[in-house]
């Protein structure tokens, strides 16, 4: 009916003697008609609880949240996040270095080490993260995946795998919390303390903006609102690491092998600016000690613009009561009813 796709499944045996007649058969019936302001693809489900109450909840077929009120759909609706997360999936099919690695499985991730005599090489490997196993090449993957085969990852000793001082980054071509297109890169840094940071970038390929935090990148999938924090990067994260198993290490990455000689400052109200507020001037100071940039060369280093908020049409959604859930879920629309304690729905 009208496009959408439907399927009643049946009430529990012991729920039917707590139906009774034929006349609440009937107002079930009437429960399974979706409202004319639910979009096509949407499922709708109904719940009735033992002491009769009818719940309802809406899910989007894209992004497969879920929402029990009519206001909260339509709020998503407004936010046009489908729209952003459908772009997104198409941007990462079209991009070149993406489609060179979709044959790389979730639960897999690229690693990018420095090596060479002067290390003055990068390298890179691909990393199953549940067992460790490092490969170097795409048909050693397959391999591994096929036929349990673990094949020997060898440079001739360029490049030393067995610790982090020579690590660059991780990135994750299949980063959950974030659509499908997003590359979730893992950026690491020696510090003078001689600890390494660990900064993660999330990046849309559609807009192409850098999001240092999930929370910021979610908010940009679900509102459109960019964070003040967020940029584009000068050398993107798609370019930066296409390249086959080895190349020179490009300069902008220099700067992550030499550890940061200057002490941060601790935000104080004597050194902010005359007319700058306690809290912009926070910000700057945790900008800095965030490490986003690493010198003035780095590919990393915020652009100097300021970055209007892209919103939808009407209210940005508020999801304070959003489920999300699992992902592929079929389009059908499911009466059940709710009970307590241990047991499950049909």
């Amino acid at each position: 009916m009208d496009g959408k796709s439907m399927a009643v499944v049946p009430v529990k045996e012991e729920a039917r003697d707590h139906i009774g007649s034929s006349e609440e058969e009937e107002d079930i019936e009437a429960l399974s008609e979706p409202p004319d302001w639910l979009p096509d693809g949407w499922i709708m489900e109904v719940y009735r609880g033992e002491d009769g109450t009818i719940n309802r909840y809406y899910t989007s077929p894209i992004s497969n949240y879920t929402f029990n009120m009519k206001s909260e759909v339509l709020e998503y609706l407004f936010s046009q996040a489908d729209e952003r997360i459908l772009e997104s999936k198409e941007s990462g099919s079209e991009n070149t270095f993406q489609k060179e690695h979709k044959w790389l499985p979730k639960g897999w991730v690229m690693e990018i080490r420095a090596g060479g005599e002067k290390m003055d090489k990068m390298y890179k490997f691909y990393v199953y993260a549940k067992t460790g196993v490092r490969l170097i090449s795409k048909q050693d993957v397959l391999l591994y995946i096929n036929e349990a085969k673990v094949s020997e990852c060898d440079t001739n000793g360029e490049c030393d795998t067995k610790s982090e001082d020579n690590l660059l980054a991780i990135v994750d071509f299949h980063p959950s919390g974030v659509p499908e297109g997003w590359v979730k890169e893992l950026v690491f840094r020696k510090t003078k303390e001689g600890l390494i940071r660990r900064d993660p970038y999330y990046t849309d390929p559609a807009s192409s903006y850098t999001f240092r935090t999930l929370k910021c990148a979610v908010c940009f999938v679900e509102t459109g609102k960019v964070s003040k924090r967020a940029f584009i990067q000068r050398i993107s994260v798609h370019d930066l690491y296409s390249f086959d198993k080895s190349a020179d290490l490009h300069e902008s990455l220099r700067s992550r092998l030499v550890i940061n000689e200057t002490p941060y400052r601790r935000a104080t109200r004597s050194s902010r600016s005359r007319g700058t507020s306690q809290t912009e001037h926070d910000q700057i100071v945790n900008s800095q000690q965030d490490g986003d940039t690493s010198g003035s060369d780095s590919s990393y280093e915020l652009e100097e613009e300021k970055i209007k908020s892209r919103k939808g049409k009407g209210k940005e959604a508020t999801n304070s009561r959003t489920i999300n859930r699992p992902t592929g879920r079929p389009l059908q629309l499911r009466i059940k009813e709710e009970v307590t304690g241990n047991q499950h729905a049909n």
